[in-house]
């Protein structure tokens, strides 16, 4: 039976998801330019009576969303990343 530690073996399994990159940033722009986007249009279609925009800015409403959850994995994996129950770190969350 082997009854040395194990530290020797072992090895960090974080594979730079532990650190903010910049397309975390740059993500996080573009989802605030969206939404921003998003509220004028709507607005701005209500105001002028414009079915167009209003229609536009409700879809641009689905791409605020899937930005949002693309920051939402980018923070979750890196707050995660060194957590011992995801055992191959969080590189396959984002």
């Amino acid at each position: 039976m082997y009854h040395k530690p194990l530290t020797g073996f072992q090895h960090a399994h974080t594979f730079g998801q532990d650190a903010k990159r910049p397309a975390e940033s740059r993500t996080m722009m573009v989802g605030v330019l969206t939404a921003v986007t998003m509220v004028v249009e709507i607005v701005a279609g209500i105001l002028f009576g414009s079915m167009a925009l209003l229609a536009d800015g409700l879809h641009m409403a689905s791409h605020a969303v899937a930005l949002g959850l693309n920051l939402y994995a980018y923070v979750y994996a890196r707050r995660h990343a060194t957590d011992s129950l995801f055992s191959f770190g969080t590189g396959k969350v984002s």
